[in-house]
């Protein structure tokens, strides 16, 4: 996972921290953080395996597990906001909750009235 190019995104969801709209418009989804933090914490445990079967030469390990450590942080500061963000304000959640279910998908026109209600939302 190359978490790493969404440190912008990461300071984004930190500024806006109080702003669910704003944070329900970050790149990637809540479940690629989440993927992205258990994937990466799994690679670490790999990595220490590895280097203590001396299977990776030193500064490969260190490289590795910086990049692991660095996709952690990113993605695990992402989660703690958006998490925190929805357990505080599950009403302002509901509304890009409900534009993300029933919005139109492949830019068909919207066929029923939770889609047309999402798309106006949308605007």
């Amino acid at each position: 996972m190359t978490t790493v190019v969404l440190v912008g995104e990461m300071v984004r969801a930190v500024r806006h921290r109080n702003e669910p709209r704003a944070l329900s418009r970050l790149a990637g989804t809540f479940e690629g953080y989440v993927s992205s933090l258990l994937l990466n914490g799994a690679g670490l445990g790999v990595l220490g395996t590895m280097a203590v079967e001396d299977d990776l030469t030193g500064v490969l390990t260190v490289l590795l597990t910086g990049w692991c450590m660095t996709n952690i942080d990113v993605s695990g500061v992402v989660f703690v906001m958006v998490a925190q963000s929805r357990i505080r304000w599950p009403a302002v959640w509901a509304e890009p909750d409900f534009v993300e279910q029933h919005a139109s998908k492949y830019g068909r026109p919207p066929e029923t009235i939770e889609e047309y209600r999402a798309q106006q939302l949308q605007e």
